[in-house]
C-alpha cells in the first residue's frame, strides 16, 4: 500500500498487486482509492487501515513534532492517530519483522513516544527479540546486554502493582512481548542460562504443568487448575509444600484467577465489566499471585553470583522452573469483553457496543481487542451498505459466523426490523456470541445455532485448535469415523446437519443476505441447502475463497446453473467459474465472492 497523497478527512490510497491470473508472474497491477479516515479495507486475513497515510508527517511540513509546544491541531491528531496505530500493532501481538516498518519510521520522526510511552515498551521488547534472532550463535556478550535491558523491564512489572495493570487491562501487551524475548533467547542461546541449574521434574511439578497448559488451550474452562489439582485427589497442605516452587504457585493462582475471570468476572468496570463477588474473588486470587511471583524474582536476585545482579530475575526463575508464566500473564492481558463504538450503525451509535471474545489468541479476538472493531470484510460491508433504503424487514444468514462480526455489523447497520441467524460448530464462539446478543439488546433479533453444515447428517467433526500464525491459533475440523467418535476423549464431536434442515427448523422461506465462511467446505455447506438456491430464495450471497476450498469451482457452477451473476475480484459470471476451477491460481489468503439472484433488488 502506497500513499500518493493525503489530507485530512480523506486519503488516496494506492494500491499494488501481483496479478495472480496472468501468465507473466512480474505483472503489476495498481488501483487508486480515496478512502474516508474511518475506512478499513478488508482483505481476507490481512487488515488494511488508512491510517497508513500518517507515514507521510505532518511535521516534514511544519516542522512540529509530537512534544512541540506549542503544536498544531494537525500535528496533535496526527501523533494521536500515530499512537492508536502503534498500540494496535503490539496489541495484535505479532512479531516485530510484521510491523509496518514506515509506520515506526514516522512515529520516530515525529517522536510519537513522546506521548505513547505504552507502545513505546512494548515495541522495544519486541525489537530486542528481532534482533537476538539476528545475532551469531557465539555472541553471548550481545544476547547478555539485551537479558538486562528486558530484566530491568520487568522489574517494573513485578514490583509494582501488577493486579492494578490486570485489573483494567494493559493497552500494549507487554507480558506477550517479554514473553517472546524470553523464547527467542531460549531457542536460540540456552547457554546464557547455564549458571543456573533447572528443577527437576516430580510428579507434583508435572501435575502443575499439565493443569496450567489445559488452562492456557481452553476457550471455555469449567474449573480452574487449582479445582482441577483438587480432582486428582490434591488437598490444601499439597498446595502448601516446599517441594512446590514460588513461581509454581504464582501461577496456579493466577491461572485460577483466570478461570474466574473468564467464566464470571468479565470485561472491566465502567466498560461492560460488573463489580461483584466474582471481581472480589479474582482480585484475591491476583493479589495472592502477585505475592508468590515478587517473592520468585527475588529470591532468582538473591541466588546471582556477585556482580551479575543484572543478568539475573524473571528470566531466570521462568528457566528454572519452566513455568509458561508469560503466557498465563498475557492471558489475563487478553480482555473477553470490549467495549467499542459504531458511529455509522442505525441501531447502536450512540453508546458503546459491547463485544464478548475469546481468551486465546485467535485472529478475531485479536482483531477486536488490537482495532476496537468489528471482524468483517468490506465486501461484506458493501452490500449491507446497498441493503440499508430496502424498505421490508431483512432476513440475513451467516454461516461459520464464529464471533459474529458480519452478522453483527448487519443487525446493527441495517433497520431495527432486521432478524439474523448464526450458525457456527465452536462451542465457545457461540456461548460468547450470544452473550454479545444478550448485551446490546439483540436477543430477539439474532438466533446463534451452534451446528456443523453439511449434506450427510450422519456426518461428525472433531475439532483441533490449530496454530495460524506465530502466536495464534484457531478451530480446525476433522472428520471423524461414527465408530471412533465414541471412544474418542476431550471435546465431543459435532454432528452435520443440512442447510434445508436448518432452516426448516427455524422458519426461513427466503434470506436477503448470506455470508458462509467455513474454512473451505463453502460448497459443502451450499450444497446441502440447493434447492434455496434453485429457487433464487437466497437472494444475495458472499462467500468465502482461497486456495485452501474444497471445490470452488463446483460452488460457482452451481449458483451459475440456477441463474446468480457471479462477481470475484475484476471477473464476472463464467469468468469466476473459470478462475475458481483453476484452483491453484487462487490466493492462499481468503477473498470474497458475491452472487446475486436474478432478482435481487441490489
Amino acid at each position: 500500500l502506497a500513499v500518493t497523497s493525503q489530507s485530512f478527512g480523506t486519503t488516496d490510497c494506492t494500491y499494488l498487486a501481483r496479478c495472480s491470473f496472468c501468465q507473466r508472474e512480474s505483472y503489476i497491477h495498481s488501483l487508486t482509492k480515496r478512502v474516508p479516515e474511518s475506512h478499513v479495507v478488508m482483505d481476507g486475513a490481512m487488515r488494511v487501515v488508512a491510517l497508513t497515510w500518517l507515514t507521510l508527517t505532518h511535521g516534514q511540513v511544519t516542522g512540529e513534532q509530537c512534544n512541540s509546544v506549542p503544536r498544531s491541531s494537525a500535528t496533535t491528531e496526527w501523533c494521536k492517530q500515530s499512537c492508536a496505530m502503534l498500540l494496535a500493532f503490539v496489541r495484535m501481538r505479532m512479531p516485530y519483522e510484521t510491523m509496518d516498518f514506515n509506520a515506526l519510521l514516522g512515529a520516530n520522526k515525529m517522536n510519537t513516544w513522546a506521548v505513547c510511552p505504552s507502545a513505546f515498551r512494548s515495541i522495544v521488547f519486541a525489537r530486542l527479540a528481532h534482533e537476538i534472532k539476528q545475532l551469531q550463535p557465539d555472541d553471548l556478550p550481545s544476547v547478555e546486554r539485551r537479558i538486562r535491558v528486558a530484566e530491568h523491564a520487568a522489574r517494573e512489572f513485578v514490583t509494582k502493582n501488577i493486579t492494578g495493570y490486570l485489573e483494567a487491562g494493559t493497552s500494549f501487551a507487554p507480558w506477550f512481548h517479554l514473553g517472546t524475548v524470553f523464547e527467542v533467547i531460549k531457542e536460540n542461546f540456552s547457554a546464557v542460562f547455564s549458571r543456573q541449574e533447572q528443577l527437576l521434574p516430580t510428579p507434583k511439578r508435572n501435575a502443575i504443568a499439565e493443569v496450567l497448559q489445559r488452562s492456557l488451550d481452553s476457550d471455555a474452562p469449567t474449573m480452574g487448575p487449582m479445582q482441577m489439582l483438587r480432582e486428582q485427589g490434591w488437598r490444601s497442605g499439597d498446595f502448601q509444600g516446599s517441594d512446590i516452587a514460588s513461581l509454581e504457585r504464582a501461577a496456579l493462582l493466577l491461572a485460577e484467577a483466570d478461570f474466574v475471570r473468564v467464566s464470571k468476572a468479565y470485561g472491566i468496570p465502567g466498560s461492560g465489566g460488573l463489580m461483584g463477588a466474582a471481581r472480589d474473588e479474582m482480585n484475591h486470587l491476583l493479589n495472592l499471585g502477585q505475592k508468590f511471583l515478587l517473592q520468585s524474582y527475588l529470591h532468582a536476585k538473591a541466588a546471582a553470583p556477585a556482580g551479575l545482579t543484572d543478568l539475573y530475575g524473571l528470566f531466570t526463575a521462568v528457566w528454572q522452573t519452566g513455568v509458561p508464566i508469560f503466557e498465563i500473564l498475557d492471558r489475563l492481558d487478553s480482555q473477553v469483553l470490549e467495549s467499542i463504538f459504531l458511529p455509522t450503525s442505525q441501531t447502536h451509535s450512540d453508546a458503546p457496543f459491547l463485544v464478548h471474545v475469546l481468551p486465546t489468541r485467535n485472529v478475531e479476538s485479536n482483531h477486536v481487542r488490537a482495532f476496537f472493531d468489528l471482524h468483517c470484510d468490506q465486501t461484506f460491508k458493501d452490500l449491507v451498505e446497498k441493503h440499508k433504503n430496502l424498505r421490508q424487514p431483512l432476513m440475513v444468514v451467516e454461516i461459520g459466523t464464529h464471533l459474529g462480526g458480519c452478522v453483527l455489523y448487519a443487525l446493527t447497520h441495517l433497520p431495527k426490523e432486521t432478524r439474523a441467524l448464526a450458525i457456527d460448530a465452536y462451542g465457545p464462539a457461540v456461548a460468547a456470541l450470544r452473550r454479545t446478543a444478550a448485551s446490546n439488546g439483540l436477543a430477539d433479533r439474532l438466533t446463534v445455532v451452534e451446528q456443523f453444515v453439511c449434506p450427510d447428517d450422519k456426518r461428525r467433526y472433531s475439532l483441533e485448535l490449530k496454530a495460524t500464525g506465530p502466536a495464534m491459533v484457531q478451530p480446525a475440523w476433522t472428520e471423524t469415523a461414527a465408530d471412533a467418535a465414541s471412544e474418542m476423549s476431550g471435546p465431543k464431536p459435532v454432528e452435520c446437519r443440512s442447510l434445508d434442515a436448518i432452516f426448516m427448523e427455524y422458519g426461513i422461506l427466503e434470506v436477503d443476505l448470506m455470508r458462509i465462511h467455513v474454512l473451505g467446505r463453502e460448497y459443502d455447506a451450499l450444497r446441502s441447502g440447493e434447492r434455496f438456491f434453485a429457487n433464487g430464495k437466497v437472494k444475495v450471497l458472499a462467500g468465502s475463497v482461497s486456495q485452501q476450498n474444497t471445490k470452488p469451482g463446483k460452488m460457482a457452477e452451481m449458483l451459475f446453473r440456477h441463474g446468480y451473476s457471479l462477481h470475484f475480484r475484476e471477473f464476472r459470471d463464467e469468468e469466476v467459474v473459470l478462475v475458481l476451477q483453476n484452483q491453484m491460481i487462487l490466493p492462499k489468503s481468503t477473498l470474497t465472492m458475491t452472487a446475486h439472484s436474478p432478482d435481487s433488488p441490489v
